[in-house]
This record gives structure tokens, C-alpha cells and sequence, in this order.
């Protein structure tokens, strides 16, 4: 695989790698927090007879820790400080002097929904006595090239999302999270089985997940998924996401645009280790991963799963290997690890190859023996 390039990066923007960096390692904090919370089930059952039925009720939901929101919050203010912080470098290089108290107010990321917002953001404050963002320059161009009036689903726009998150974080109100019910999965279908749907909203004790005749047992598996509110809309999604959207965003999109007019660069590795010190930040960025958090989240969340799947089936093939053996392997395996020795088990499964699911176990059994 060639090595990424990052010389698109110039000097003076340099502090932007380790802001987006830190940011990314807010959200590796707040799905350490999340993954622990969420591993134990955060979700008490309990079953009420209801006459000939039967309801799978919510008995309690344990309290979601104060620091998944706090790092969310703190993870989003920092995306927004690299994209404004950016601006302010860029007008001061042009300018080729550093900005005055009163010049320095002048300078943010707006999000405009309509193009004349944008134009009177461009007329206020006296910002167009400042000529890089005077309007027809370069980079007031690229300003107005990210804003969320250009898309239909202007409240989609992750400027726009980022703004609204922000904007209480800064000024009211930390992050607002909650637990929230991703799914509810029968072990087989059945049409007796009443599973309700309404609103998206915050689990609370006595809501129902399902519902069933008193004399009929169907397996569930019941999944909660943790949540932000959008301010603007009043909207629930997926923690984890959400915060992996607006970084890719920020970082694949909104930082190269603002300093180069376009994209089509390597973006800035989100793993850049911030608790050292880099002496040459351009070979620090050669080494730096490129796996932003949200996906590593996902990925650990993943193999935490696979881990028990995975000796469950080896210890099931007629070689008899000792489980402690297997687990012990296992255990010496990061998440990418087991990922990839998963989906080298699941292509022959997919195809219903026996044959090739028993060489595979084969030699992962050895490779655990070994």
C-alpha cells in the first residue's frame, strides 16, 4: 500500500492534526465509558401477566454515566474549534500580521441555512474589512462552499448538526444522551408476537418490548442503543455515530476545503498520539493511525461478541482442544485480530461449504495450540 501524503498540510496549519487528533481521542474516551456501561446490560425485565397475556416490560435502566455525555460534548466542541480555529490561522497568514482583540471576535464557522444568512454573516461584525474574508475572496469562497444551505436536507448537513450540538454545549446545557431501545429480535418469527412501535424516545420503567400470549415462550434479544438529541430537531441518534459522522466530516471534508479548495488529499490520520511531544509532525503523521474512533468502537463492540462465539465453535469440532487453551488464544487477540479470523470462518459459512469451515477451524485450532 503507498504511503499517505500529507505535504498538502502547510506549516502554518499545522496545529489542526493535533486538534482533530484530540478530538477523536474525546471519542474513544466516550466509548470506552459507553462500552462499559452497555456490557453488562443496562436494561432490568421483567414479565406481566396481562389476562391470556404476557408483556416484556422494562423493570428499570441504569443511569447512563455523566461522562459519555461530557466527552460527546467535549469531542464536539473541539471538531468546531478546528474548522474556526483553521479560519483564524488562514486570515492571519493572509494578512501576514496576528489580529487585535476587536478583529480576532470577528472570526467563526457560521452555518447558514439560506444564502442571504450567509451574505449578511459575511456583512457583520466588520468582517469585510478584513480582506481574506471580504466577499469574492478565496477563502470566504470555501466558507460558503461548506454551508448547509447548499444541500436539500439542510438540517442533515453535519456543519449544521455541529453548530446546533455546540451552540448549548458552550452557552447552557452539557450533551443530552439517554438510552434508548436499537431492537428488539425474536429467536424465530412468530405471529402472535406483538412487538410495539411508536416513538423514539428515552426508555423508562413499565415500557413494553413485547407482547404474547401467557402460554407461548419466544426467545428475545433485546438490544438498547444509546443516544444524542439534536437541539434543532428535537431528534434521537445513535451516539456513536453521530460523533463519527461530524468527525469524518470535519476531517475527510471541511479541513482540506477550508485550506486547499477541495478534498481530493490524504486526510489527517485521527490516531496522532497527543501525550507526547512530536519534534517533526510530518513523520509523526506517517505513523499515526487511521482508524477513527467511532469505527474502533464499533469494532471492539463487535469482537467482544465474536470472542465467546468463536470458542464456542472450536471447542465444538471433533479435535478436542482444551477450552482454556482456546480462550487463552483468543484473549491474546486485539479486536482486528478476531474480526479477521471471524470473516475467515464466515466466507465458507456464507456459502454453506463445510468443508471449507472445517479447514478453516483447523488451522485456527493449531494456530491456538501453537
Amino acid at each position: 500500500m503507498a504511503q499517505s501524503d500529507y505535504s498538502w498540510l502547510p506549516l502554518h496549519q499545522q496545529h489542526v492534526a493535533y486538534t482533530l487528533a484530540h478530538a477523536d481521542s474525546l471519542i474513544a474516551q466516550a466509548a470506552e465509558v459507553l462500552f462499559d456501561y452497555l456490557k453488562p446490560g443496562p436494561l432490568e425485565l421483567a414479565n406481566v401477566a396481562d389476562g391470556d397475556l404476557a408483556h416484556v416490560t422494562v423493570a428499570g435502566v441504569a443511569v447512563l454515566p455523566s461522562a459519555v455525555e461530557r466527552f460527546a460534548a467535549d469531542a464536539l466542541t473541539q471538531l468546531r474549534a478546528a474548522i474556526e480555529h483553521t479560519i483564524f490561522v488562514e486570515v492571519e497568514y493572509q494578512l501576514g500580521r496576528g489580529l487585535t482583540e476587536e478583529e480576532a471576535r470577528r472570526i467563526e464557522m457560521p452555518a447558514c441555512l439560506t444564502e442571504d444568512d450567509f451574505k449578511k454573516w459575511l456583512a457583520g461584525r466588520r468582517r469585510l474589512e478584513l480582506e481574506p474574508l471580504r466577499t469574492g475572496s478565496v477563502l470566504a469562497g470555501r466558507i460558503r462552499d461548506l454551508q448547509p444551505y447548499h444541500r436539500r436536507d439542510v438540517d442533515q448537513h453535519p456543519l449544521r448538526v455541529l453548530a446546533e450540538h455546540t451552540n448549548p454545549t458552550k452557552h447552557r446545557t452539557p450533551a443530552v444522551a439517554a438510552t434508548l431501545i436499537g431492537a428488539v429480535i425474536p429467536d424465530w418469527q412468530d405471529p402472535t408476537l406483538v412487538l410495539p412501535t411508536g416513538e423514539d424516545r428515552p426508555l423508562v420503567a413499565g415500557d413494553v418490548l413485547a407482547s404474547g400470549p401467557r402460554d407461548k415462550y419466544v426467545p428475545l434479544s433485546i438490544w438498547p442503543k444509546v443516544s444524542i438529541q439534536r437541539p434543532h430537531s428535537g431528534t434521537w441518534h445513535v451516539l456513536m455515530t453521530e460523533l463519527g459522522e461530524i468527525e469524518e466530516w470535519v476531517r475527510t471534508v471541511a479541513i482540506p476545503h477550508l485550506i486547499l479548495g477541495h478534498r481530493d488529499v490524504d486526510a489527517l490520520p485521527p490516531q496522532l498520539d497527543t501525550t507526547v511531544g512530536h519534534v517533526d509532525l510530518p513523520a509523526a503523521l506517517l505513523t499515526a493511525g487511521h482508524v477513527p474512533a467511532a469505527t474502533r468502537s464499533s469494532q471492539h463492540i463487535q469482537a467482544d461478541f465474536i470472542r465467546d462465539e468463536l470458542a464456542e465453535t472450536l471447542a465444538m469440532h471433533p479435535i478436542k482442544s482444551d477450552p482454556k487453551v482456546i480462550r487463552k488464544w483468543i484473549e491474546t487477540l486485539d479486536d482486528v485480530e478476531v474480526l479477521e479470523r471471524h470473516d475467515r470462518l464466515a466466507e465458507p459459512a456464507s456459502r454453506r461449504e463445510l468443508s471449507g469451515v472445517d479447514r478453516v477451524v483447523r488451522k485456527l485450532i493449531a494456530e491456538a495450540s501453537q
